[in-house]
């Protein structure tokens, strides 16, 4: 006995269903190769963005010898002589806003992160203001710099940076802070700080 075939859907209510209708379309489309050729370019393309695409760390997942790049507010890529991987102040502002991407540590970034640590003050606690927390992890950060270096931050062609919560981020609940190596003129480093003793 010869098996039934399935009633299609629109001979059944007199219109197409969801999957008749993108069949239809893709059939009509396949006589169309410019556009196919098009969807697949931009589909390729999507997915090589998104495959290529550099991890985002949060502040709170960054570990000591992460490579970074962070996208200051304040980086000035124009002008000649200008800061390309930004401030101190636009490299924390952006870092606790956004998080940054992970960088290779042989090929160019902003910063790298020498230590982290955590602002012990418990949820809902006062926000103890930038400058004491900064204070408070000023020397210790200083240590971490001059190990990871081989050279004190006097002097050196590098800058210490000490990230510390904002009073947004602290409201949210972050505690987490790092301190980070960049270069003193704004510029990118090409390789990394590691035992440079510049």
């Amino acid at each position: 006995m010869a098996r039934e075939r399935p009633v299609r859907e629109r001979d059944r209510y007199a219109r197409a269903s969801l999957r008749e209708q993108a069949g239809d379309a893709l059939t009509e489309l396949r006589g169309h190769p410019g556009v196919m050729t098009l969807l697949a370019f931009l589909v390729g393309g999507w997915l090589v963005l998104t495959i290529t695409r550099p991890p985002v760390i949060q502040v709170a997942d960054l570990e000591m010898g992460d490579c970074l790049y962070i996208h200051a507010p304040d980086a000035d890529t124009d002008a000649p002589g200008g800061r390309p991987a930004g401030t101190a102040t636009g490299a924390i502002a952006a870092l606790y806003g956004q998080g940054a991407e992970g960088a290779a540590c042989d090929a160019s970034h902003s910063h790298e992160v020498v230590d982290v640590f955590s602002v012990a003050d418990p949820a809902g606690a006062p926000y103890p203001g930038w400058a004491t927390m900064i204070r408070d992890r000023d020397e210790a950060c200083v240590a971490a710099f001059t190990a990871w270096v081989g050279h004190a931050p006097e002097g050196s062609e590098l800058e210490r940076v000490v990230a510390v919560p904002s009073e947004k981020a602290w409201g949210t609940g972050v505690r987490a802070g790092a301190c980070l190596v960049a270069r003193a003129d704004g510029q990118f480093l090409a390789g990394s700080a590691k035992g440079s003793g510049i």
